[in-house]
């Protein structure tokens, strides 16, 4: 496993315990709340660490594409 592989492996597990946290405060609640939560979290968050237009740009749009990604992942897991 290379080095950037292994920073994934380690952002990937505290992402998955972090979202183990998060998970039961969002189940339960309406569509339309999950969504506005996800989306204010992403806002402070692009906000909050990316100061130049042309790099919350650059990350709205890699953001997107890693959502596109993790979605058909989890479908695929659920057609399987």
């Amino acid at each position: 496993m290379s080095f950037l592989e292994d920073d994934a492996a380690v952002i990937g597990e505290q992402a998955d315990a972090l979202l183990g946290r998060i998970m039961p405060l969002l189940a339960g609640q309406s569509d339309e709340v999950q969504a506005a939560v996800i989306a204010d979290l992403a806002a402070i968050w692009i906000v909050g660490h990316h100061k130049s237009d042309c790099m919350r740009e650059e990350l709205i749009e890699l953001h997107a594409r890693h959502v596109r990604e993790l979605v058909e992942m989890y479908m695929g897991d659920a057609d399987g």
